[in-house]
């Protein structure tokens, strides 16, 4: 069979490959104010640091980056604004899996092509695991537990998820599959309205990164009831990882990542590839990560591509394993 550029897309989704570039007129990059979209509402994780990463971006390239929340339909709204701006730079999304997992679990077809209409930039930050929390009046203290209470409600817990096909959705299939219980998933705009849904007992559970939850674990108006990571939190060291609650297979990652619009100048790409590396260095945003307890993880463009492949391979085996199709 001929090797076409089709073949070559369908064989690597992300791979950097370079196309004709529009014509334009020389100037310096960049030229005016850069817009930086984060999909989600304010009070979650990417709120948090993408206000001061946007500052810090700025210093770096010398113009002002202006952060929007634009939450919307799973991201998709503020991806397709960065997918259908001038392909210059200056427009950049600040997102984290759930870009790729709109491209698995989206039931319907997206209005952008991802892999054509959006440049990956580079990874900025690696989560070391989500908590597992719920309202703290729900009659149970541990995961033992919950899954007892899970089992025993037809249709299961409600829990609370960000988006179809980010970590906080992950985490809810996790749950289905490794405890054999049902949840009930509802979708809200951002970990900031999920976590006002449990503390106004209306919803159950969510999977969230520590900084929006820790005022109210610490004050015990959540209850956290297990670590995705690898090892124990920091901050929450009694509260027990899944593997230590009795699911050996059960570890979640999160990640944020940045991309700007497809067909952008690869040196522009590159400037702000090393504006992000530069921005992640400094004591704010070193602090801000530590806290969420992620970890900076600034790589090339060509390396950020490579590892969206691996993601998009690990969500599609989730959805083979839950049977999901797209309608």
């Amino acid at each position: 069979m001929p090797i076409t550029r089709r073949v070559l897309l369908a064989a690597a989704p992300f791979a950097v490959i370079p196309g004709p570039l529009p014509a334009q007129t020389p100037e310096t990059f960049p030229s005016r104010p850069l817009r930086l979209l984060v999909p989600f509402a304010p009070g979650g994780p990417l709120d948090i640091n993408g206000r001061p990463l946007a500052e810090k971006m700025g210093e770096t390239l010398g113009q002002t980056v202006v952060f929007e929340n634009r939450p919307g339909a799973n991201g998709i709204v503020a991806t397709q604004q960065v997918a259908t701006a001038r392909p210059d730079g200056h427009t950049l999304l600040y997102t984290t899996g759930s870009f790729v997992g709109n491209i698995v679990f989206s039931p319907v077809p997206l209005p952008y092509d991802p892999l054509r209409d959006l440049a990956p930039v580079t990874l900025v930050s690696k989560g070391n695991g989500m908590m597992l929390v719920g309202r703290a009046s729900l009659p149970a203290t541990n995961m033992a537990e919950l899954v007892a209470l899970a089992r025993s409600k037809p249709g299961g817990l409600t829990c609370a998820m960000t988006g179809i096909g980010n970590i906080t959705h992950l985490g809810a299939e996790q749950f289905k599959e490794y405890t054999g219980a049902e949840l009930l998933t509802l979708v809200m705009q951002g970990t900031g309205p999920a976590i006002t849904a449990m503390l106004g007992d209306t919803v159950d559970l969510s999977f969230t990164t520590l900084p929006p939850a820790e005022p109210h674990l610490r004050a015990g108006r959540l209850r956290a009831f297990g670590y995705t990571g690898t090892q124990r939190s920091n901050g929450f060291p009694d509260v027990p990882t899944m593997k230590e609650n009795g699911f050996p297979e059960w570890e979640l990652i999160g990640m944020g990542g940045l991309w700007t619009t497809g067909g952008t100048p690869p040196e522009r790409v590159l400037a702000l590839q090393r504006a992000v590396a530069t921005a992640v260095q400094s004591p704010l945003m070193q602090r801000l990560l530590r806290e969420a307890e992620a970890e900076a993880a600034p790589v090339s463009p060509e390396e950020f591509a490579a590892y969206l492949q691996k993601e998009l391979a690990m969500q599609r085996g989730i959805a083979e394993r839950i049977g999901f199709k797209r309608n």
